[in-house]
């Protein structure tokens, strides 16, 4: 069983609308997890921009979105990516 390590230059990015427009930005996306067997059509779209950036996608139970989640209100869906780096003048 993978076990969850969030790195302190990653953030956790949570829900379907969130997700979806990080994914369209350009945001870096690391690892995606998915509620096993959800499939409707925002998630699809959600998995079509996963796969277009070779995203890992892992299919978790809900039990390990709601152990990723900081309020467990992540609608299935919840994205590691990786922080925005600053630039220095």
């Amino acid at each position: 069983m993978e076990e969850f390590r969030k790195e302190k230059n990653e953030s956790i990015i949570e829900g379907r609308n969130v997700v979806i427009e990080a994914f369209r930005s350009g945001q870096s996306v690391d690892r995606l997890y998915i509620l096993d067997g959800c499939q409707d059509g925002p998630v699809r779209s959600i998995l079509r921009e996963a796969r277009k950036r070779d995203t890992l996608i892992k299919f978790v139970s809900k039990e390990k979105l709601d152990s990723l989640s900081s309020h467990e209100k992540h609608q299935g869906v919840v994205a590691i990516a990786a922080a925005y780096e600053y630039a220095t003048v």
